[in-house]
């Protein structure tokens, strides 16, 4: 569209029909021409709703553009307009900004971008509800003078992509470390589909300790895949790369048989085993036969169902809630115990407390640290512990490191701690030779 303005032909930008923001060709125009000005310094911001789908499936197409619109407005009318050059509805639900970042430090745009994340959460929670409200978001710093605009919104993605899901971390910065990761993923496929084949994913247990009498209570089963060259290739830089494909399927029902082959090797050698516990993807809850098929395995090891614990990170029970928490139920009537791992990472977890059929609360580590930095923090985590307490669910605190730690959490009602203050995740033979025999 153009239009004669003070005897000049200019270009107006198209606006979107939903946010009233410009369109994104537009944006690229106009954030092109802005960077190209390198007096002042320039970040792109990419950001997109987690779970946004769930919105358009349960709540009706009209109100997730209200959604839209709305997280539209709290983006433009949360920054001053020195700060927020342009934004952007990408498409769907994603959005791109362009900042200026001029005598801003880091620590304060992160701090911008906790406050920003949190307004978010409110305006949704508006319009749904028994929803666990998250922006992923990625941030690009413009240093290199000559990096066009398309350059820069491609990094940002690279960087909001690489923590997508991940409630506990407010943001993540591009670096190039974060293109390698992107590169070896695509590495990581092959190297899956091998060791899955030879049956040498490696599984690595960490146990769980009981607060009150200091013995083994229980442990969690994780996976390590081994590259070509010997070394141990950690989870962030597997897990995703198998969740985007669906091969996280196949990893769990892999660790599943592992640990079934081992507690029932334990019983043959007439050892009490620990209940163990695995974790379980959404992905899975899309499988109309899930149930049927974890049942399947335990019973072909003849393993007691007491003795193995479904994870289940909370964020997972806002996507088709009624579905998920149905399949719970019968497998918690089958008679495993079902644990909400990573619980206080999201915004909503309280409204979980009331609904989940769940038997364990993990706090999530980082929930349970930054809780312990303040006052407030500690009376939260206190009362909270207590509720968990008052309605009969056992708790495990994750990520404890420290004595000081431990005391505290303890002192409020935890059940049982997970964390380096007793042990890493080590090799099954390890664990067994400090834990079992």
């Amino acid at each position: 569209m153009w239009s004669l303005i003070y005897g000049k032909v200019v270009k107006l930008m198209q606006k979107d029909r939903i946010t009233g923001l410009p369109v994104f060709e537009d944006f690229l125009s106009e954030a092109g021409a802005i960077v190209s000005d390198r007096s002042r310094k320039y970040l792109i911001v990419a950001a997109d709703i987690c779970d946004f789908h769930y919105i358009n499936t349960n709540f009706g197409y009209d109100v997730g553009d209200e959604v839209l619109k709305d997280v539209a407005d709290v983006i433009t009318n949360f920054f001053s307009s020195e700060s927020l050059l342009i934004c952007t509805r990408a498409y769907s639900d994603h959005f791109i900004g362009l900042f200026s970042c001029s005598g801003y430090s880091e620590n304060q745009v992160y701090e911008q971008v906790v406050e920003l994340k949190y307004n978010v959460a409110k305006a949704i929670l508006k319009h749904v509800s028994l929803i666990s409200p998250n922006l992923n978001i990625g941030i690009h710093y413009l240093e290199d003078n000559e990096e066009n605009i398309i350059s820069a919104v491609d990094k940002a993605n690279v960087a909001r992509r690489t923590g997508k899901g991940n409630y506990s971390i407010p943001c993540v910065i591009y670096s190039e470390h974060l293109m390698e990761i992107k590169e070896n993923s695509a590495k990581i496929l092959p190297i899956f589909e091998e060791s899955f084949k030879n049956e040498a994913i490696r599984v690595y247990l960490q146990p769980k300790i009981s607060a009150e009498t200091k013995k083994l209570v229980g442990a969690e089963a994780l996976s390590r895949l081994v590259g070509k060259d010997g070394r141990i290739i950690p989870p962030n830089m597997f897990i995703a790369a198998l969740e985007k494909t669906g091969k996280i399927v196949d990893l769990d029902f892999y660790v599943l048989r592992y640990i079934s082959k081992l507690i029932h090797k334990w019983i043959e050698q007439g050892i009490e085993p620990v209940p163990i516990s695995f974790n379980l993807s959404r992905l899975h809850f899309f499988n109309e036969t899930i149930v049927e098929d974890i049942i399947a395995i335990v019973n072909r090891y003849k393993v007691p169902p007491r003795y193995i614990e479904i994870e289940v990170t909370e964020s997972v029970f806002f996507e088709e809630a009624d579905v998920i928490i149905e399949k719970v139920e019968k497998l918690r009537n089958f008679g495993f115990k079902v644990s909400v791992d990573d619980f206080g990472a999201g915004y909503s977890s309280l409204n979980l407390i009331g609904i989940l059929p769940v038997d364990v609360i993990k706090l999530d580590k980082g929930f349970v640290k930054d809780s312990l930095k303040t006052k407030r923090g500690n009376d939260i985590i206190k009362g909270l512990i207590g509720i968990l307490n008052d309605i009969k669910l056992d708790i495990v605190c994750e990520g404890v490191e420290t004595t000081e730690e431990e005391r505290i959490i303890k002192d409020y009602g935890c059940t049982d701690i997970q964390g380096f203050l007793y042990d890493r995740p080590i090799p099954v033979c390890e664990f067994e030779q400090k834990y079992i025999s």
